[in-house]
């Protein structure tokens, strides 16, 4: 099967590109041709809060997709279809996306969405409207959560409810345990608690700061990711990197942790759930969306009853046991081959064949 795969694709940097990358490689070694479809552009200046869309080292993408101009979006769709695919798969998780991705998809090839959201996390003008107008074109949504599966349906288009793989290519990373937790200021006495990823309102960063400050003296949190919001976080016990972390460093964060904590106001599912899987971390999630679909609760990790800081602090004592548990990673691990690559491409081309 000829698959034009239209995302994101380093040099850009984030989940989105990484997922379109290990996508693409699962499918070839499903006896595949993939054509990477990258951007030239993908947010203008005015949506992206951050201060580079790039890798380190890169300044701009060798792509084929101008996000934001309309006058290119003829030529890209008859360049699309000149590849003769015979299915588009276009990621998909903000209705920005919507007037580009609807243009550039050839009309008569059969095309699927990979929905990491179907509403956005937040707010954007037109939202509705404009997600209606992509989905509608599109043989099949491919959603990773029960949350976002039922606002799929809501569409009137046909579903498909998979999961999101994990992101296991951070393991060679980074440093060892022990020189990573020298390098983070970490005592050997301190549990330390990684909240990892973009900061934005909606993930909770300031609730799992203040939940900290319920806990034991010897409970740090440590946090990598950039600001994109207009807080600023300060806490004593708080070790924060303000700063995307690069590929080659993700391993330093995760090894350093004991528990991972996704402290999320709203959310669909996320793929640093997806890296701590990897790296065998127990985890403390929210009840938002997808979230708990990744954890064995009490197993493998723990659902707070509420997003409150007194819930996410009860939550992480439960699961400094599991921690502590020499039996954890195993379980973990039994856990984690439930999300392979592998199997995810399996069932996507059962389902478009």
């Amino acid at each position: 099967m000829r698959i034009a795969l239209i995302s994101p694709f380093p040099p850009y940097r984030g989940g989105i590109a990484q997922f379109g990358m290990m996508l693409g490689a699962a499918l070839e070694k499903r006896n595949c041709t993939v054509t990477q479809v990258n951007y030239s552009h993908l947010y203008p200046g005015f949506l992206f809060p951050g201060k580079t869309q790039f890798e380190e080292g890169f300044s701009r993408a060798e792509g084929l997709v101008h996000s934001y101009q309309p006058f290119s979006w003829k030529k890209t769709r008859q360049t699309i279809a000149g590849m003769k695919p015979d299915l588009v798969i276009s990621q998909w998780w903000h209705p920005f996306f919507s007037p580009c991705l609807t243009a550039v998809n050839p009309r008569k090839t059969k095309s699927v969405a990979i929905c990491h959201n179907i509403a956005p996390h937040e707010s954007f003008p037109l939202a509705g409207i404009l997600s209606r107008k992509f989905y509608n074109k599109q043989d099949l949504l491919v959603v990773h959560s029960k949350q976002t599966e039922k606002q799929a349906y809501e569409t009137g288009g046909r579903v498909l409810r998979l999961f999101h793989p994990v992101y296991d290519q951070y393991l060679n990373t980074g440093l060892p345990r022990d020189e990573a937790r020298k390098k983070l200021n970490l005592k050997p006495g301190d549990r330390a608690l990684l909240f990892f990823g973009l900061v934005r309102e909606y993930k909770g960063l300031d609730i799992l700061i203040e939940a900290g400050s319920l806990l034991p003296e010897n409970y740090r949190i440590i946090a990598a990711g950039e600001n994109y919001t207009d807080r600023s976080f300060v806490s004593p016990r708080l070790l924060w990197s303000n700063s995307f972390v690069p590929d080659d460093e993700v391993g330093t964060w995760f090894n350093a942790a004991d528990i991972v904590v996704l402290p999320y106001r709203r959310a669909t599912q996320s793929g640093i759930a997806q890296i701590a899987l990897s790296f065998r971390k127990p985890m403390v999630v929210t009840s938002a969306g997808g979230l708990p679909e990744t954890v064995t609760d009490g197993v493998t990790g723990v659902v707070a009853e509420n997003v409150t800081p007194r819930s996410i602090a009860d939550a992480i004592m439960k699961c400094s046991s599991l921690a502590d548990n020499e039996n954890t990673e195993e379980r973990i691990a039994v856990k984690t081959s439930e999300f392979s690559w592998n199997s995810y491409a399996e069932k996507l081309l059962e389902a478009v064949r």
